[in-house]
């Protein structure tokens, strides 16, 4: 049941991964969550640093659809600004956000996709269930619902036990980036 929960990488912040690892790693296409990993919930829009991420793999060749249980103004911001697909409302963790994203993308092999996130009850366990690599942002800055505020309690015990099992990707040497792990394959 834990392994439901286990990210298959894990990086403090979105513009800490690098091009050439995603390219090393055959990822065709990103399901990125916009709230807290994408920009803070109380932005307009992403800082600079994340938007020159961004263009740099769209550069790389590289798909982009943002996936957020939220929308508005802020997903129609994110839309125009990078010109790329958004589905609001996706009701992660269900799989039929992350369905639609792949459906948009006319996405029919799912071993060159990753799902970014911050949340391992949405996000992560969202893209475990339908299979898909998923890369955990550690990242917990700027407002949050009262909704996600619950939810983060009950992950912080679904870390302290993913880390007591020692399933829980490492970081390399201590630093800010992030290693597969092997303990969580596939479901």
């Amino acid at each position: 049941m834990l392994q439901l929960f286990c990210p298959d990488y894990r990086c403090k912040q979105l513009d800490q991964i690098s091009i050439d690892w995603l390219i090393t790693k055959q990822i065709k296409v990103i399901i990125l969550d916009l709230d807290n990993t994408l920009m803070t919930r109380s932005s307009l829009a992403p800082s600079e640093t994340i938007q020159q991420w961004v263009f740099a793999v769209q550069k790389a060749g590289i798909r982009i659809i943002v996936l957020s249980n939220n929308g508005g103004k802020r997903m129609r911001n994110v839309q125009n600004l990078f010109g790329v697909p958004t589905i609001s409302w996706a009701v992660k963790p269900l799989s039929f956000g992350f369905k639609r994203a792949l459906q948009c993308l006319e996405v029919k092999n799912t071993d060159g996709v990753l799902v970014i996130g911050d949340q391992l009850l949405t996000d992560v366990w969202g893209a475990k269930r339908l299979g898909l690599k998923v890369l955990w942002i550690e990242s917990r800055s700027g407002q949050e619902f009262i909704f996600t505020k619950l939810t983060r309690t009950i992950e912080s015990f679904v870390i302290k036990r993913l880390n007591e099992k020692n399933l829980m990707p490492r970081r390399m040497n201590n630093e800010d980036f992030f290693t597969p792990n092997d303990h969580c394959g596939k479901r």
